[in-house]
């Protein structure tokens, strides 16, 4: 009888473990992920390359990463979306990409976060509401501590409106943020202030360069 029971604790275990780990994502989990699209059938700019009951992820196809003749590839920069239906927001992030011109049709690509120690590719991202248009931007920021602090590094998140570019919050991270899951990075979404100060000069944290090419307003 206490053998069933503890065999029963140890199976309610291990299925809380697993459940927890399927429920949450990272960026970092992005990193090699391969998948084919045939560009023929493939009509529509969004391919779900993953999903599960709490979270999609999407690649966004750039029609112009076609241009290979076959049995070529390149390097470039993929946009991809990790939509969390816990908050039904997305985020917006900047990649690198190997795509191979494997048949006719057939393009096999292989995706990479580009993240070295504490540096990311592309330090900008967006958060997008559930019809996918901008809602925030967010900024990835690491810098050196003091000697104090054994010469360690200071990372955090930016977080602010696409409106007037005011509101605004710092998060402070524990590392990297491609090592954060999505949902707690959602989570900070509603901490951002209602109150606009119209007395503030305000800017974007998103470079100009990078708002250029990769959040262009659609």
């Amino acid at each position: 009888m206490v053998l069933k029971q503890l065999n029963k604790i140890i199976v309610l275990i291990v299925f809380a473990i697993n459940t927890n780990i399927c429920s949450q994502i990272k960026i970092s989990d992005i990193e090699n992920k391969k998948f084919s699209i045939n560009s023929k059938t493939q009509k529509q700019n969004l391919v779900k390359i993953s999903d599960n009951s709490d979270y999609s992820i999407y690649y966004i196809v750039n029609r112009r990463d076609f241009n290979l003749k076959k049995g070529l590839g390149t390097n470039g920069i993929a946009k991809v979306i990790f939509f969390s239906k816990m908050y039904n927001k997305g985020i917006l992030i900047n990649f690198q990409q190997m795509i191979y011109r494997a048949k006719t049709n057939i393009y096999n690509i292989s995706l990479h976060t580009g993240a070295n120690d504490k540096y990311m590719f592309v330090s900008s991202m967006a958060v997008l509401d559930k019809d996918f248009n901008y809602e925030y931007f967010m900024k990835y920021h690491y810098m050196q501590s003091s000697p104090l602090e054994n010469g360690g590094y200071k990372s955090w998140i930016t977080i602010q409106d696409t409106k007037n570019y005011c509101n605004l919050i710092d998060i402070d991270l524990r590392d990297n943020v491609i090592y954060e899951n999505i949902n707690d990075i959602l989570s900070n979404i509603p901490k951002i202030p209602k109150e606009n100060n119209i007395k503030k000069k305000c800017t974007s944290i998103i470079y100009d360069m990078d708002l250029k090419d990769f959040f262009q307003r659609r």
